[in-house]
């Protein structure tokens, strides 16, 4: 079994008023395994780069450009530290709807 012991927060972009704004729905927590690690992946544009940390997750609103804190957090809002969901995978098989997520 793939244990997933720390926690993420996520939240995701809900509108956006054209000029940069943004409302967010969220804060979701969810288990996670967190890695910060290198690792090269290819973004949703087709550019290859090189991930700060990858985390492993079952949280269905993991998506990509979603913005996560590696931690918990009550926050309406996204922290200046929280990254956002470069890329995202689906594992097949056995791990079920677990989901991988990189980082930059």
């Amino acid at each position: 079994m793939f244990t997933l012991p720390e926690k993420i927060t996520v939240w995701n972009a809900a509108t956006e008023d054209g000029l940069g704004g943004k409302t967010w729905s969220g804060p979701f927590v969810y288990p996670a395994r967190i890695a910060f690690t290198q690792k090269k992946f290819t973004d949703k544009n087709g550019d290859s780069k090189m991930s700060t940390a990858v985390c492993y997750s079952k949280g269905a609103g993991l998506l990509i450009g979603a913005m996560v804190l590696l931690g918990e957090s009550t926050d309406a809002t996204p922290p200046s530290d929280a990254n956002d969901v470069r890329a995202l995978s689906q594992t097949p098989s056995g791990a079920g709807d677990l989901k991988k997520a990189w980082f930059a």
